[in-house]
């Protein structure tokens, strides 16, 4: 018998759209090999209205509406002025919360709330904001296992590479004693870009005409988005308990061409390292930082727009996941796979 799966989305930016692009791509195979219809009863935006029915929305005049209006139209059916998130969490009769909303890192709000209220509703949680896992991870995952629901995550740091999957499913046993890698893509960019000859304003001014930096790029070159990733990780990977302010942080404002240059001389380059590492002791460092990278270590060769992560673990060594020049789509399938986890899990016959 084909089940129903609801599923309520806040957050409809780029990611919202091309997930929701997915499950009207997919509407068939979802069907076909998972047995479920799934259905979407409330989209929550903090600027372009809400919509709720617990009944069903239709997903393609959604996407109509945001392409042609850039809001969803207050004559829609269900359209719900002044409504956030915890309303529609409680009126829209959703399965799933799918959290997409924008990043706070200096306290992984307003995400964190909306995630703590889906879970305290009985829906599962699948949400592509590091903040929370970043700040609240422990508290949200106790809060998921006491009411019997998943807590997922894909998509949060490197996008819908199956990192955590991999460490959940593949290493059966193993500890992951340390992270490094390099996991902000606007400024593993940038270096290259003074690499080549650049100067730091004209990298980033590169990185903002092609749509990778922020017009206030401090976030990325400032290293918070990077202490968010390292906790992130570190916190489901390590049992940490970390949050960004215990990450020591150095600028990439600070490295000069000159640095660079000096580093090839003697064949390294200097990269943006994230890392996480526990001494014999217990005690955990946390750091992000430029770095000296041997040209035969695998960082050195991940250029662009691409990232890479290796985890040290006490029986399979180092393990390293290269994701290459990822774009929107990737972002998106990292929920769409969460999706798929939860509904093999709960809902497949």
């Amino acid at each position: 018998m084909e089940r129903t799966v609801k599923i309520c989305m806040a957050g409809f930016g780029n990611v919202g759209v091309r997930f929701a692009r997915m499950l009207l791509e997919h509407e068939r195979s979802l069907r076909d090999e998972y047995n479920c219809r799934v259905v979407v009863t409330g989209v929550c935006t903090r600027t372009r209205g809400t919509v709720i029915n617990p009944e069903g929305l239709d997903l393609g005049a959604l996407l109509i509406m945001k392409e042609e209006l850039g809001r969803f139209d207050s004559e829609y059916p269900g359209f719900t002025p002044n409504c956030g998130a915890p309303e529609m969490i409680e009126r829209c009769g959703a399965d799933i919360f799918i959290e997409l909303s924008t990043l706070s890192v200096k306290d992984g709000e307003p995400a964190s709330s909306y995630i703590r209220a889906a879970l305290e509703h009985g829906m599962h949680v699948i949400t592509a904001n590091k903040g929370p896992e970043a700040w609240r991870y422990a508290e949200l995952k106790a809060l998921a296992d006491e009411h019997g629901k998943r807590y997922l995550f894909e998509t949060a740091v490197l996008d819908g590479t199956p990192l955590f999957n991999m460490a959940r499913h593949c290493l059966p046993g193993c500890e992951v004693t340390a992270i490094r890698g390099i996991i902000n893509t606007t400024t593993n960019f940038i270096l290259g870009e003074i690499e080549r000859g650049g100067t730091y304003d004209e990298a980033v001014a590169e990185a903002q005409r092609r749509q990778f930096a922020e017009a206030d790029p401090s976030m990325d070159v400032d290293g918070w988005d990077g202490a968010a990733k390292i906790c992130a990780l570190a916190n489901v990977l390590m049992n940490a308990n970390a949050t960004p302010e215990d990450v020591r942080v150095r600028s990439l404002r600070e490295i000069t061409p000159r640095e660079i240059k000096a580093a090839r001389e003697t064949n390294c380059r200097i990269k943006y390292i994230c890392s996480a590492e526990r001494a014999e002791d217990g005690a955990l460092a946390l750091s992000v930082a430029p770095a000296l990278v041997p040209m035969d270590d695998p960082a050195a060769l991940v250029n662009g727009t691409s990232n890479i992560i290796t985890l040290r673990t006490d029986m399979m060594g180092e393990i390293s996941i290269i994701e290459k020049d990822p774009e929107i789509k990737q972002t998106a399938y990292g929920v769409y796979s969460d999706l798929l986890t939860i509904i093999s899990g709960e809902w497949q016959a």
